[in-house]
């Protein structure tokens, strides 16, 4: 059960690489776009040399898939950094983040392309800690007003710590 709800998450969140630009979701679904709820990446999450925190509003459909899947008990943080998605994509290894504690079996890494010609990419860790578990979503998009890379952390905690 827990292993589908992983996967359901993951395959809404990557929704959001198609419709980032949408606001007739927002529109219609009445959806709050707050900027972060967070004011710094967590400790226990490695951080990418060239991050700059930025006042950015999480894509739509990221959101929408959040909020079904956690009832809003998410937590996320927005940065840019002048690195290409590529170069994010390859940051966030699954080593690098096994290292950082992050070694769930059902959370294996990236998904997404992130080429010329891609919009962005997706990368998913969890991990376990007694009766709590946490997903860790690190969604990289394109900028297209700008040369700038948008780096998404979100962090959900499931069980009976629901804090974060």
């Amino acid at each position: 059960m827990k292993h589908h709800r992983w996967t359901l998450f993951a395959i809404l969140l990557s929704a959001m690489l198609f419709t980032s630009a949408c606001g007739i979701a927002k529109s219609l679904f009445g959806l709050s776009t707050s900027s972060g709820t967070v004011s710094e990446l967590w400790s226990d999450v490695p951080r990418m040399d060239g991050l700059t925190k930025a006042d950015l509003q999480m894509p739509v459909a990221a959101r929408m898939a959040l909020q079904a899947i956690t009832q809003d008990r998410f937590n996320f943080i927005s940065f840019t950094t002048p690195a290409t998605p590529a170069a994010v994509q390859e940051y966030y290894t699954q080593d690098r983040m096994e290292q950082a504690g992050w070694d769930s079996a059902d959370a294996r890494g990236c998904l997404g392309d992130t080429g010329d010609e891609s919009v962005g990419a997706m990368c998913i860790f969890g991990k376990e800690s007694g009766s709590k578990n946490e997903l860790l979503a690190v969604v990289i998009a394109k900028d297209d007003a700008s040369p700038q890379t948008q780096v998404f952390f979100a962090r959900i905690v499931m069980g009976e710590d629901q804090r974060q």
